[in-house]
């Protein structure tokens, strides 16, 4: 059956609102299941609050109402996720993401950076004479130094040490500015990532963070006809995009149970 055929699809859009927003209310009757996709961007114009202290969480549940409106709308039991920045030094092992992104300021030699990356701490420092260290020179380093560092470092093997990192992820710079990207060596691969920092405003820390709720409309509550998906951020200046896929009802339904995912990017 062709792709259209089989599900009715919307897209909503927000630049981001600290207070719930909500997606229309679609009509259940004539579909089996509504899956929600929700795509949003941690804001990391550059190191300092915004990226390195700043909660940048993502809030979402479905809900069911009565009517178009949102009439005595209600959540839908469990099906709830939360995706993003959700601590001021990092990302969570509660969330975890897909990829990681991390932006560099000028790093000062006197202070100690520690930037954590799964289980793996790197610190930065003089020269790079014992492992999991990038080289700062000098008394001060200027950002895109540090960035092309941290990726040499990290993807040499001798350097960084850790073997569950070195096996399952890599590091490369981003054109145009003072970041660094980590990626999943196996783009199919269920591995996922945390990171934190200890470097105040001189990094910043974030990404691009993916979730998943499904409802099998078999077990929405009776009188419940229309669903939809809130969505808070915890900034303003975190856009969101949701996918709306309704399958539409195709004879006898098996049971199955709503189903949960946050997946960084593409959380957990």
């Amino acid at each position: 059956m062709e792709f259209q055929e089989k599900y009715n699809i919307q897209t909503f859009f927000s630049t981001g609102c600290t207070a719930e927003i909500f997606t229309p209310y679609y009509q259940l009757e004539g579909y089996r299941r509504t899956d929600f996709l929700v795509s949003g961007l941690v804001n990391l114009a550059a190191a300092g609050a915004a990226g390195a202290s700043g909660v940048q969480k993502f809030t979402c549940r479905a809900m069911q109402a009565s009517n178009s409106t949102g009439g005595g709308a209600t959540k839908v039991s469990s099906a709830t996720a939360v995706i993003g920045k959700d601590s001021a030094t990092g990302i969570s092992t509660s969330v975890k993401m897909r990829e990681g992104v991390i932006i560099f300021g000028t790093l000062d030699k006197a202070t100690d950076l520690t930037i954590t990356v799964g289980t793996a701490d790197f610190q930065s420092a003089s020269a790079a004479t014992s492992a999991m260290r990038f080289v700062v020179a000098g008394s001060s380093a200027a950002a895109t130094v540090a960035a092309e560092a941290f990726v040499a470092m990290f993807n040499d093997a001798t350097q960084n040490t850790s073997t569950a990192i070195t096996e399952n992820w890599q590091a490369a710079t981003i054109a145009g500015c003072a970041g660094v990207r980590i990626t999943p060596k196996d783009p199919d691969g269920t591995h996922l990532l945390n990171m934190g920092t200890t470097g105040g405003t001189m990094v910043g820390l974030g990404g691009v963070f993916d979730m998943h709720i499904g409802v099998e409309h078999q077990f929405i509550k009776d009188g419940k006809t229309h669903i939809a998906l809130g969505v808070k951020s915890s900034i303003d200046e975190n856009p969101i995009a949701v996918k709306i896929l309704r399958e539409k009802s195709q004879g006898p339904v098996s049971p199955v149970t709503y189903s949960k995912s946050i997946n960084q990017s593409t959380s957990k």
